[in-house]
């Protein structure tokens, strides 16, 4: 993906992101450059190695991480979609994280 693709991936992903986060009155998400930066280099790793996991917790303080994996090019919307689909799994009467979210 080339840099102008990722730029719009990410305002994509962020938008989506934003869109669900309000229906939950959550705040909005800002992009950060410098954990854009760190998510680059860690999605490159894991494409190097071919294996799909969390980095660990103590790598990112207190950020959350959403990971996808596809063979081709999705649409930021699309990546978006499928982190929201999880929502079944989300437990609202005990919020905090979860292995199936």
């Amino acid at each position: 993906m080339g840099k102008s693709a990722s730029k719009q991936f990410s305002k994509e992903v962020l938008r989506s992101h934003n869109e669900y986060r309000k229906q939950h009155q959550s705040p909005a998400l800002k992009l950060s450059s410098k954990l854009s930066r760190d998510a680059t280099r860690y999605a490159e790793s894991l494409a190097s190695t071919r294996v799909l996991k969390h980095s660990a917790e103590s790598s990112r303080g207190s950020c959350g991480e959403n990971l996808a994996w596809a063979s081709y090019d999705q649409p930021g919307k699309d990546v978006a979609d499928r982190w929201y689909n999880e929502v079944k799994h989300y437990n609202f009467n005990r919020p905090g994280f979860s292995t199936g979210t």
